[in-house]
């Protein structure tokens, strides 16, 4: 983009902004501003909740296919507008543009799964207590739903929040990272004549802004992002007896067990780490490794890692982009040290890269550290960037202990050729979603949740995602 977007802090836009720029964004590949965004007021959230209360009123008196229909036909839009949705993601965030577009097409198919999973939620109705009696379970809309996404999947994540929430006949905010609102603007304005005004709404701003709205008599908050951020707002949410649901952090095990092909294991496995340059909840960070093949995953990840390509997202050569943020590289950088500092043997990467063509560009080696130490800090925090930990274990209850020792519970993997160590990981890892034999990318339908400090509430994707954005009423009638 040659010239920076110039964005309202709000949509609906207010009648009287005048074109100010509250914050700006930047390529983190390049340096360069690609937009200048108005930081909503305390005047405009009040502004935008009230429009929002409207559009739930219009919005929640059509049927669930109604809506259902209409969500198809934004849906639509946004498919059609994949290459400025994937320019847009790749400006701000700076993944590669065909991971972009591959985050794009993963939002469309788990939304329309979604729909389908609206059509059918419902009532449901139960004998009553003598003839002729009718006893209903009833699911309503909650109200004016607040959505706060990061900035690390800017159309995955908000559309996990916007679509059930929307089907189920809520009104939305959307907040987006102050980052990466682009995408989430582009979204919006897609649905702008398919929805009642006020139906979704978006108001953007850094943390002071988020703050503002998550105190400000919403019916239910979603949230994606840091535990110490989570925290906080479930904290608010709690005191104002507001249901929240909470999309935190993780420090994702792989088990490798003595399997016949290690290659295939290693494959997924970098595939599954450095995807959008580490910076995923479900990135895999720790690999747990058998003994027996410790060296040859060392070797064999160390020559993978050679082979990603960092650059900027928009060269199509690019594999590895940029950290997102100048305070995300920092972080990255001084949790590498205090790991090497406690122990933990550098076997590739571990710093900053200055690349020719993108000089400016926030690029970090991709790291593989070896520790067997389960307190060393690579082993614990959780890093979100292109760092791998490598550890061996020498039995199934030391790869199970510690694969769970930590505070985090969203996903883990496990690669064995063993149908009984399997079905015990499956009972025994400590994550809401577990994989055997491939990596850690969840299906188009099945429940996005997290366990223990990785998350609160139902998950988003799945039917059971419905459940948090109605309430159940309990209905008797009497012959």
């Amino acid at each position: 983009m040659s010239t920076p977007r110039v964005e309202p802090p709000v949509l609906p836009v207010a009648a009287d902004w005048t074109g100010s720029a509250g914050f700006e964004t930047r390529d983190p590949a390049l340096g360069k501003i690609v937009g200048r965004y108005g930081a909503a007021s305390a005047a405009e959230v009040a502004h935008t909740l009230a429009t929002a209360r409207r559009g739930f009123g219009a919005w929640s008196a059509k049927t669930a296919n109604q809506r259902c229909d209409l969500l198809a036909a934004w849906l639509g839009r946004i498919e059609s507008e994949t290459d400025a949705l994937a320019g847009d993601m790749t400006d701000e965030q700076g993944k590669p543009l065909a991971e972009s577009k591959a985050e794009i097409g993963k939002a469309l198919r788990e939304a329309r799964q979604m729909l389908g999973f609206a059509r059918a939620h419902g009532g449901q109705t139960l004998p009553g207590r003598a003839p002729g009696w009718t006893n209903t379970i009833q699911r309503r809309p909650r109200g004016v739903v607040l959505a706060i996404t990061p900035w690390n999947f800017p159309v995955l994540t908000p559309l996990r929040k916007l679509v059930p929430a929307l089907a189920s006949g809520n009104a939305v905010v959307l907040k987006p990272s102050e980052y990466t609102p682009a995408a989430a603007m582009r979204l919006v304005r897609a649905a702008h004549d398919l929805l009642p005004e006020g139906a979704l709404c978006l108001v953007n701003g850094a943390g002071d802004v988020a703050a503002r709205l998550v105190a400000s008599g919403i019916d239910a908050i979603s949230f994606t992002g840091s535990v110490p951020t989570g925290r906080k707002i479930g904290a608010v949410a709690g005191a104002n007896l507001v249901p929240v649901s909470l999309e935190l952090g993780g420090k994702n095990a792989v088990i490798v067990d003595k399997v016949a092909n290690l290659d295939a294991a290693l494959d997924a496995i970098t595939g599954a780490a450095f995807q959008c340059a580490g910076q995923r909840c479900t990135s895999i960070s720790r690999v747990i490794v058998h003994a027996d093949h410790h060296e040859a995953a060392a070797e064999g990840l160390t020559r993978r890692l050679s082979e990603l390509k960092p650059g900027p997202g928009r060269n199509p050569q690019t594999t590895l982009g940029p950290i997102t943020t100048q305070a995300q590289l920092d972080k990255i950088t001084r949790l590498v040290r205090a790991a090497e500092l406690d122990g933990a043997t550098v076997l590739t990467g571990g710093t900053r890269l200055t690349l020719p063509d993108a000089p400016e560009g926030l690029f970090f080696a991709p790291t593989l550290l070896a520790t067997d130490d389960a307190e060393n800090p690579a082993s614990t925090e959780e890093i979100f960037g292109p760092v791998l930990t490598l550890t061996r274990y020498h039995s199934d209850d030391e790869a199970l202990r510690l694969a769970n020792a930590t505070v985090f519970g969203l996903t883990s993997a496990i690669f064995t050729d063993r149908l009984d160590f399997a079905n015990r990981a499956t009972a025994e890892l400590q994550t809401g979603m577990i994989h055997v034999n491939h990596g850690t990318a969840p299906d188009d339908n099945m429940p996005f949740v997290g366990i223990k400090a990785s998350g609160l509430g139902t998950g988003s994707v799945g039917p059971s995602t419905l459940d948090f954005y109605t309430t159940e009423h309990a209905v008797y009638v009497a012959g």
